[in-house]
């Protein structure tokens, strides 16, 4: 596929009134809102595309997405994420998806959830008829702290102007799981994408868990030609409005003026890692009024700044907090397998009902086929399969990563080819992705797959903020508030650009704090 940006092909300029780190889809929304309220905007990238795990790569003519391969409301216009990317001219098409996942039990049997809610209610009352009156309570409150949530993580209201908040907002999914219901083959099912969260029910918050939950029922979507389609959409937008796309190049330091108490972020070091122009091992220093960084918290406060400009306890907290799993991904591009036979196979395959052992025995693997949606990822007859296995690891004590690698491929196509005989005779190329790979390509820590865990107690105040203890420096993505996901990085985005915008330029009001303020959800 051609690149829809140029990128820049030489030397940046010797100052910007902005410059972000890393061209994750946090760094690509700020950079465009910063460039969208007049701002002179440099986007770094150590990787050679941008778009961080919402990326593709090709095989033997076969695309396949990084990692993330959904995307809630981003192609419904009249949701705030939906109505953004109409701002900014993102002209990326959208494939509903539905059903929205599915799920295979321990006992053989399957169930498929309908894009439509209705539809999903009727049919869950249908298979639980005991629990019924039981749904109906539970989703009666689900909606409730879904639109709480929005005010207080999304918006930014106090907790104590919200009272209904306050009796939810420290639970996890398996409290109000476990309170609500009696059958334990309907609590697994209503553990619904706690596996995309990163961590299980009993570390996972019941409000965000929530606001991801009901989001797929105003549209999850699949970007037609695959996520960089989206990321390199939102690179063209930046680099129209006169933003700077500059790939391959490693920052190095955020250069801070005074020490940890008074420092001032002035701007950033930068490397070449490859190409020609500018060439491999050419160093720049770049001033800045502002620095974004939506790079790995950690890395950024460690080395980028380094010790002398940050507090021994604020590095200490962030170490205390717990990240998300990885997930392990094999990539896989086939030939002749029929579609139905792969809708059929797709969803979460549940080996036990003790969802809390999520990342250990628990969930089997999750089959994504993305040529369902988009057939242009692969070769005319062909088709792409995806697997994907969060580990709850021992990263640190992880020697052999061959043989961790070899582990899991053997165990996944094992259990594949019973559920689809002769599937690896089906298949024309094959790769995957452990964590270490995750953290080689994003520098995410440990290749967490959404920063920090979204427990109760891992938000709102308990999450790094996107301002930081040295002026003019401040953070996105999913290593912040609000959160890890799509929609709570895109709103780290709006957060941050508003406050740039404010201190740059002394603006009362931007464009960017004007989508801020419009309804969440407008239907």
């Amino acid at each position: 596929m051609k690149r829809l940006f140029r990128g820049l092909r030489r030397a940046p300029d010797p100052a910007y009134d902005a410059v972000v780190i890393g061209a994750g889809i946090g760094g690509l929304l700020t950079a465009n809102l910063l460039a969208r309220d007049g701002l002179k905007v440099l986007l770094v990238e150590q990787h050679y595309m941008v778009g961080g795990y919402c990326s593709t790569f090709r095989r033997a003519g076969y695309t396949f997405d990084a990692a993330t391969h959904f995307y809630p409301l981003l192609g419904n216009p009249e949701t705030l994420t939906g109505r953004l990317l109409a701002d900014l001219g993102i002209r990326t098409g959208w494939v509903k998806m539905d059903p929205v996942d599915t799920f295979h039990f321990p006992d053989g049997t399957r169930f498929a959830v309908p894009a439509d809610f209705a539809a999903y209610s009727a049919k869950l009352k249908a298979a639980f008829p005991a629990e019924a009156a039981a749904l109906d309570a539970f989703f009666a409150t689900v909606r409730e702290v879904y639109l709480l949530g929005l005010l207080h993580y999304f918006r930014g209201r106090p907790l104590a102007q919200i009272d209904r908040l306050v009796p939810y907002h420290q639970l996890t999914v398996r409290d109000v799981l476990d309170r609500s219901f009696h059958d334990p083959k309907l609590k697994l099912l209503l553990t619904a994408d706690c596996p995309h969260w990163g961590s299980p029910p009993n570390r996972t918050s019941f409000v965000f868990d929530s606001m991801l939950r009901l989001s797929y029922f105003l549209g999850n979507y699949y970007p037609q030609g695959g996520s960089q389609a989206f990321a390199d959409d939102l690179a063209r937008c930046f680099e129209e409005q006169g933003g700077h796309v500059l790939t391959s190049t490693a920052a190095r330091r955020i250069l801070v003026q005074g020490g940890p108490a008074e420092g001032t972020a002035r701007g950033v070091e930068l490397e070449v890692l490859r190409g020609s122009s500018p060439r491999e091992g050419d160093r720049f220093t770049v001033r800045a009024e502002a620095v974004i960084s939506n790079a790995d918290l950690l890395l950024t406060l460690e080395q980028l700044l380094g010790s002398e400009h940050v507090e021994p306890t604020e590095i200490a907290a962030l170490r205390a907090l717990r990240p998300t799993f990885p997930c392990f991904l094999i990539h896989i591009g086939t030939t002749g397998i029929p579609d139905a036979t792969l809708e059929e196979a797709q969803g979460y395959y549940w080996d036990s009902w003790d969802m809390d052992r999520v990342g250990l025995d628990a969930l089997r693997f999750k089959i994504f086929s993305p040529t369902l949606y988009e057939p242009a990822m692969a070769p005319s007859g062909g088709q792409v399969v995806i697997i994907q296995k969060v580990l709850e690891m021992d990263y640190a004590g992880t020697a052999d990563w061959p043989a961790h690698k070899q582990r899991i491929e053997d165990f996944a196509l094992a259990h594949l080819e019973r559920l689809i005989p002769g599937f690896t005779e089906r298949i024309v190329v094959k790769t995957s992705a452990s964590a270490r790979t995750s953290q080689r390509f994003t520098l995410n820590h440990q290749g967490a797959m959404l920063g920090w865990e979204m427990s109760p107690w891992q938000l709102g105040e308990g999450r790094p903020g996107v301002t930081s203890t040295i002026k003019n420096l401040y953070f996105v993505g999913h290593w912040t508030r609000p959160g890890g996901g799509i929609t709570p990085v895109i709103v780290s985005a709006q957060q941050a650009a508003a406050a740039i915008v404010r201190g740059v330029r002394g603006a009362s009001a931007t464009r960017t704090e004007e989508l801020c303020s419009q309804p969440i959800v407008t239907s």
